[in-house]
């Protein structure tokens, strides 16, 4: 049974215990930013595959304790879906040159978060428009030019934060884009950036 002295006990313990976890809210916004590289999968992944560049801003909101609703702005410069590949010319076979191509995109996502100290671990997912702009290519290769377009894809991934300060964290971040186009495209990108949580 317990007496006036070990219930006042027990009490203490439990205000000291939830105490941190009262005095630090959780910080609903985040802003942040990410720089790095991107990986065409459309036949196979390798790690020599991973070239400059891409970029990321985004916004999110935390709905609730664990889950985090982000949109996000993103822009890729890749090579063309056939740039590298004998493609067919009115000269005949030819060897597409490294033609460029510019995918700039919005998403929305759902992040689902977990914490392990000063690191903060995720998991999202989510879906968008993806909007290609092709480099211009010679006249022999037009046809197997990739198309100006607007398109839907999907996106899934991991992340961590890794906490700097009260309101500032080290982002790092793999994504998978998979993109309506055609042809259909696949991408896996690796950044790494700041947020700011407040």
């Amino acid at each position: 049974m317990l007496t006036w002295k070990r219930s006042l006990l027990l009490a203490l313990f439990v205000v000291a215990l939830t105490a941190p976890a009262l005095a630090q809210p959780l910080q609903t916004w985040g802003i942040g930013a990410t720089y790095g590289s991107v990986n065409n999968v459309n036949d196979s992944f390798s790690l020599d595959g991973f070239k400059p560049s891409e970029y990321t801003i985004w916004a999110d909101y935390r709905v609730e304790r664990a889950t985090l609703l982000r949109m996000t702005y993103g822009s890729m410069w890749t090579t063309q879906a056939l740039a590298g590949q004998t493609v067919t010319t009115p000269a005949g076979p030819m060897t597409m040159p490294g033609y460029k191509e510019r995918i700039n995109y919005l998403t929305v996502d759902v992040s689902y978060t977990f914490w392990e100290g000063f690191y903060t671990g995720g998991v999202f997912a989510g879906v968008g428009g993806y909007s290609f702009k092709p480099q211009a290519v010679a006249p022999e290769f037009a046809a197997s030019q990739d198309l100006d377009e607007r398109v839907f894809g999907w996106n899934a991934g991991l992340d961590g934060e890794f906490r700097l300060a009260k309101n500032l964290a080290l982002v790092l971040r793999f994504a998978y884009h998979n993109i309506s186009a055609d042809p259909h495209r696949q991408f896996f990108n690796a950044d790494a950036g700041f947020v700011a949580r407040f």
